[in-house]
């Protein structure tokens, strides 16, 4: 409805063109100057038109009267209002030059265009497991949180905040690569229990490993560059391979003579300029490689100048014999970069892991991860330099261990006594999961691992079908299941592996 001129707008008439929002951030007058001026501009307050005193429009929209005093004041100071002193305020005759805005017609919303991502980002999203809200039980690389010593890192962490408070220089953009304190205490560290050799300059902090092995993979890789992947192995690192364009072959883990083969890829033309192993406890066969496929390894990268990322997978937790030296310390540091995470001895969601480069390759790491970002809060680091250093972290490892390896073997005898005729479990040295491969007897009746997998995911059961993780098409894909064991205790394993048994025994032909 649009006022004529020098019509009286009723306090009523004008409230109800007006709707105030009291929860916003957004203060009253503003919303009253913008509303009133709408108003006017598109002429439904004509040229002429008197407005309500300020006390009367108050009081109807329920504000303060100042608010409309203010509103009114800015739209006089905007020629949008005159004030006739005792007769009113009126709308001024310069409104009379807006011109009316009509609303817009209604309009089919337009036809959505295809979504076009970038062929690294196809990449990237093409391989690698699913989110998982909740954890699943045998869900693989889960460690058991339920035994973490949350009221020792709790401390760690209160003291790490008040030592934040303590250094104010902690505060700025300092010590990106990581705090000199937490660097001293991962290379004493690996120093001792994984045989590194290396000095705390060399050591580089990452929120996550992925964010490591995205950089390196920048770092020493273009596109068409030739890289080495185990297979089965590791999608993360084989999506950010494929993101940076490699030409990504097979490191085949099932055959005893992969390393000595390495030549054959040279032969070919196909000299590697990145090589990916897990050599102490192989993802997710478990095969932890001996001494003579390290030094072949090595010999080899040395030979046609190609670095080896030494992924330390699971590395902390061995059942009986002692973990062989890393490949850093064997190569004395000078061909391989060495990466290690706390997502398996601690806890996942500590976003914390680590690289140890050789040094010509420390000032280009740190570059790149300053403008790349994926570093740490300071608080963590802090907090997990003191967990360290005061001993709690090996002394929870040491009490973790035992447990790994007594859930370990109830899984083992578990699947022998209950799911015999199915999976033929392949008992590891260490780690937290184990492969169960499919018997002889469904692998002739054609059953696949899949189809295994998607039964159990069905009633809750997180198992990864083993050929999942294949993806060159080049090597002879192994049928099998791959189960966590450290997230769940001997009862819940047991109830489990029943669960599996009923489940399954439908494919037994």
């Amino acid at each position: 409805m649009k006022i004529q001129k020098h019509q009286f707008i009723g306090t009523n008439m004008l409230a109800s063109h007006i709707t105030l929002d009291r929860v916003g951030g957004k203060g009253l007058v503003p919303q009253l100057f913008e509303q009133l001026r709408g108003l006017i501009e598109t002429g439904v307050l004509g040229a002429g038109s008197r407005l309500p005193t300020s006390r009367h429009l108050s009081a109807q929209l329920g504000v303060g009267r100042n608010s409309v005093v203010a509103a009114y004041d800015l739209l006089l100071a905007e020629g949008y209002l005159r004030s006739e002193g005792r007769r009113g305020t009126f709308v001024s005759e310069a409104s009379r030059g807006f011109v009316p805005v009509e609303p817009p017609a209604r309009e089919e919303p337009p036809q959505a265009r295809p979504l076009r991502l970038s062929r690294s980002a196809q990449a990237l999203i093409a391989v690698g497991r699913r989110d998982q809200p909740t954890p699943h039980t045998f869900q693989p690389g889960l460690p058991d949180v339920r035994h973490f010593p949350h009221d020792l890192w709790g401390r760690c962490l209160r003291r790490a905040a008040r030592g934040m408070h303590q250094q104010p220089l902690l505060g700025g953009y300092a010590h990106y690569y990581g705090l000199p304190d937490l660097r001293e205490a991962l290379i004493d560290h690996v120093a001792v229990s994984r045989g590194v050799s290396a000095s705390a300059e060399q050591v580089i902090v990452f929120s996550s490993a992925q964010a490591a092995l995205d950089l390196v993979a920048r770092l020493l890789l273009d596109p068409g560059d030739v890289a080495l992947h185990e297979e089965p192995g590791y999608a993360g690192m084989l999506s950010v391979l494929r993101g940076v364009h490699a030409d990504v072959r097979p490191i085949e883990v099932y055959a005893a003579d992969r390393f000595q083969r390495l030549d054959d890829l040279v032969a070919d033309g196909a000299v590697p300029r990145l090589i990916y192993v897990s050599p102490s406890h192989q993802f997710p066969s478990g095969q932890v490689m001996t001494l003579k496929d390290r030094l072949a390894l090595l010999a080899f990268a040395a030979k046609h100048g190609a670095f080896v990322l030494e992924d330390d997978y699971d590395s902390e937790f061995h059942f009986s014999n002692a973990p062989l030296s890393c490949l850093q310390g064997l190569g004395r540091g000078e061909r391989v970069l060495y990466m290690g995470t706390f997502a398996k001895s601690l806890m996942p969601s500590l976003r914390l892991a680590y690289l140890v480069v050789p040094p010509p390759l420390v000032e280009p790491v740190r570059r790149m991860q300053r403008n790349m970002g994926g570093v740490p809060g300071l608080t963590v680091q802090m907090a997990l330099a003191e967990f360290l250093t005061s001993g709690h972290f090996r002394s929870h490892v040491r009490d973790m261990n035992k447990l790994y390896q007594a859930r370990r073997d109830c899984l083992a005898e578990a699947l022998a006594a209950r799911c015999g005729d199915i999976l033929m479990p392949e008992v590891p040295d260490g780690g937290i999961q184990m492969p169960a491969y499919l018997t002889p007897r469904l692998l002739e009746a054609g059953v696949r691992d899949e189809a295994l997998a998607a039964a159990l995911a069905a009633i809750g059961i997180e198992c990864t079908p083993l050929s999942a993780l294949y993806w060159s098409g080049r090597c002879e894909v192994r049928q099998g299941l791959f189960f966590g064991y450290a997230a769940s205790n001997e009862a819940e394993i047991v109830n489990a592996v029943e669960a599996v048994a009923h489940c399954l025994k439908r494919f037994v032909p």
